[in-house]
């Protein structure tokens, strides 16, 4: 992949590092996330958030490398087909819609589409008294042995926030 920043894998934290030719240094880390095993009657592995950091306090101008070097983090990653990944992108700051979007281009544009799925899930939540939305997707790879039982607490999402 051209123009693609060498990235290390630090096994104490678990991150990958890298640094841009700005001296901007970035950190991605895969969490676990128990949404969906929260909302299933069975047990649900594997389901990650990505955290992409950017350390620096430094206003990073546009680069193109940035955006390669993260998808080549999250492409190695579904190198485990059992791997999913979820995000929720929350109101800060009324850009839920957004950023949505912006994953929505990023999917679209990545190396990894031909063999990861990508759905959306945009959730009508109620809170006291009031509604709003949760913008949400899934990724997972199109050989997960498993995607029948996330793709069903996936889908439940909705009616689980709800009941509560």
């Amino acid at each position: 992949m051209p123009n693609l920043y060498n990235y290390t894998f630090n096994e104490v934290t678990s991150t990958y590092n890298f640094t841009t030719k700005n001296n901007i240094e970035y950190k991605v880390v895969f969490i676990i996330d128990e949404t969906l095993d929260s909302v299933s009657e069975d047990t649900i592995e594997n389901v990650y958030q990505v955290i992409i950091e950017k350390v620096s306090d430094t206003i990073e101008p546009f680069d193109s490398a940035v955006a390669r070097t993260i998808d080549d983090i999250i492409k190695s990653f579904f190198e485990n087909a059992q791997n999913s990944l979820i995000y929720i992108c929350s109101e800060d700051e009324e850009k839920a819609e957004i950023r949505f979007n912006v994953f929505d281009r990023w999917y679209l544009n990545s190396t990894f589409n031909e063999f990861v799925t990508k759905i959306d899930n945009v959730i009508n939540c109620e809170a006291n008294g009031e509604t709003y939305l949760l913008y949400t997707s899934l990724l997972y790879h199109n050989d997960n042995q498993n995607i029948e039982y996330v793709l069903t607490a996936y889908n439940n999402i909705e009616e689980v926030l709800n009941s509560k």
